[in-house]
């Protein structure tokens, strides 16, 4: 039976040296600052079978107990939240999808993703969803109201009546200021439920064509404004990684982490405490649907970038400045 006042555990060989309140953060992310600190004061932490008091450095192999007065904190829930709505019209509706969360529930069936929530959203309306973002994409949603408006969206998007804008982040620096990205689209064979792209038309692949732009340069990355003129699943991601410049933090198609440390110069790690990335998903945010409604009516949707693409840009935008800033 576990006991919910108790935590056993050994410190692992990459919290060699960390403060023992560094590593009770690890193994009780829920917990506040304030009550690791106490429960150290109080003499409720063990290390070795012995009691510290003193927020002192571990090594890798100790055995630590923290004996709690009260039952632990438990792991955070994340409460569901319903998406913004952007624009409404009598048989159409744009949200801005967060990210993490799916367009529909994921296979297990524990995440009803935005699907899930559309009775709450508007209980009167037949809400259906006419097209996805990935998960960690962001941005404007569009959903039809009853079976007959998403047909019309559907047969929209199929004959690309829709026109879509994305920006990214992308690794490295881009010297073209426009230009085009045609490229095949078909399933990995060696990861199902992943893609990849050729130049040939191979059995069960497609055509898929986006449109790049650029709308700023960093040292070491590119912020682009991608309008894709098909609609392939996992389009934009390979595509940009097909040309070898793939979007940050997309770790199913080769982006990396962006990480503070490889632009701010005299930046220092603390021992045993992993850095945590500037942005914790991938750089994609659907910026902007324009489409006939079913009535005739142009629209034209913007979704305001989410705060934490906007903060890493920012953060990385201004210590590549200070990196290029000359010395008084």
């Amino acid at each position: 039976m576990v006991d919910p006042k108790r935590l056993l555990f050994v410190v692992p060989d990459d919290a060699d040296g960390a403060l023992l309140g560094d590593v009770l953060a690890r193994a009780v992310p829920a917990a506040r600052p304030t009550l690791l600190r106490a429960a150290i004061a109080a003499g409720e932490v063990h290390v070795g079978g012995a009691q510290w008091v003193s927020n002192r450095r571990v090594r890798a192999g100790d055995v630590v107990e923290w004996r709690a007065v009260a039952p632990l904190p438990p792991a955070k829930a994340q409460r569901a939240a319903l998406p913004p709505v952007l624009w409404e019209s009598p048989t159409a509706i744009v949200v801005g999808k967060p990210p993490g969360v799916p367009t529909v529930p994921d296979r297990s069936g524990r995440e009803r993703g935005i699907h899930g929530l559309l009775p709450e959203l508007r209980p009167d309306a037949d809400l259906r969803i006419v097209h996805r973002l990935d998960r960690d994409t962001s941005g404007c949603l569009l959903l039809g109201k009853g079976l007959a408006a998403a047909r019309h969206f559907d047969h929209a998007f199929a004959a690309g009546g829709v026109a879509k804008t994305y920006v990214a982040l992308v690794a490295g620096q881009i010297a073209r200021d426009e230009f085009a990205i045609d490229a095949c689209l078909g399933p990995d064979r060696r990861r199902p439920g992943k893609v990849v792209a050729d130049a040939r038309e191979l059995p069960g692949f497609r055509t898929a064509h986006t449109d790049v732009r650029v709308r700023q340069r960093l040292p070491q990355h590119t912020l682009l404004e991608l309008r894709p003129r098909t609609g392939r699943s996992h389009q934009l991601r390979v595509h940009l990684q097909s040309i070898g410049h793939p979007i940050v933090g997309d770790r199913d198609y080769g982006g990396e982490e962006l990480l503070l440390s490889r632009h701010k110069a005299g930046y220092k790690l603390r021992r045993g405490v992993p850095e945590r990335p500037l942005l914790t998903r991938m750089f994609l945010h659907a910026e902007r649907l324009s489409f006939t409604d079913v009535d005739g009516a142009r629209a034209d949707v913007e979704c305001p970038w989410p705060e934490d693409v906007a903060v890493a840009l920012r953060q990385l935008a201004s210590h590549d400045e200070r990196r290029r800033r000359p010395c008084d």
